[in-house]
């Protein structure tokens, strides 16, 4: 049975969206922590993968898509939406590990002002 491993790679990009003056004053990114899995984490076949963390913003939390995809095949295997309307959220999925499967966790995180956040695991 093989083990899967879960690697880390943390990118940012951003989008404007809107320019009203209730956002035109906010620079602040969403802020993504992802508590579980960490970088490295392997799990055997069978065991279940917890996705969890946390995201804050100074204003508000629009939009949140948490993906899971095979890293072989491209395949999405979980595509979740969450809208929290808050300056801060948790989030907590469980996948289940598959034999010989690398994933990659995608978190993604819009504020009211379409400023975008994206962390990849």
């Amino acid at each position: 049975m093989k083990i899967l491993g879960i690697a880390g790679l943390f990118l940012l990009t951003v989008s404007g969206c809107t320019k009203n003056d209730e956002t035109a004053a906010d620079t602040v990114f969403p802020v993504i922590t992802l508590n579980s899995p960490v970088n490295g984490q392997n799990f055997a076949a069978g065991q279940p993968i917890p996705i969890s963390g946390t995201i804050s913003d100074n204003n508000y939390i629009a939009e949140v898509h948490i993906h899971v995809s095979n890293i072989s095949t491209g395949s999405l295997l979980m595509d979740m939406h969450l809208y929290p309307a808050a300056s801060t959220t948790a989030f907590n999925q469980v996948i289940t590990a598959a034999a010989g499967v690398n994933y990659k966790i995608q978190v993604i995180a819009k504020d009211k002002k379409c400023e975008r956040v994206t962390h990849n695991s």
